[in-house]
């Protein structure tokens, strides 16, 4: 999936909420990528044609990712994407926190 970040007038226009939502779109859209990343990685095992396209999906996901920090930087809304950062950490934590509770209970 590939997300779109609106420009910088139509930002312009969004209150801080709406930003912040556009944010956190970005996300759900770039954690589906990391398993769509993890998918081509496991079935790189029994189907070496994946490896070039994983390889290839993880750099350009990555500089994605890079990319939106330079541009949420130019357009002056830096803030508000590091709050949405630190949102989607700690979202992430409590998803690693599930994962650890179930590895431990079931794979001890």
């Amino acid at each position: 999936m590939h997300f779109e970040l609106p420009g910088q007038e139509e930002l312009d226009k969004m209150d801080s909420n709406e930003r912040f939502n556009a944010f956190r779109h970005y996300f759900a859209i770039s954690r589906y990528n990391r398993l769509l990343i993890q998918q081509y990685l496991i079935r790189s095992a029994y189907d070496e044609s994946v490896t070039s396209k994983l390889a290839e999906f993880e750099v350009t996901h990555n500089q994605d990712f890079f990319d939106l920090v330079k541009i949420v930087k130019a357009y002056g809304y830096f803030d508000e994407f590091v709050a949405a950062v630190k949102e989607e950490d700690q979202a992430l934590q409590k998803i690693m926190e599930a994962y650890d509770k179930r590895m431990n209970q079931y794979f001890k």
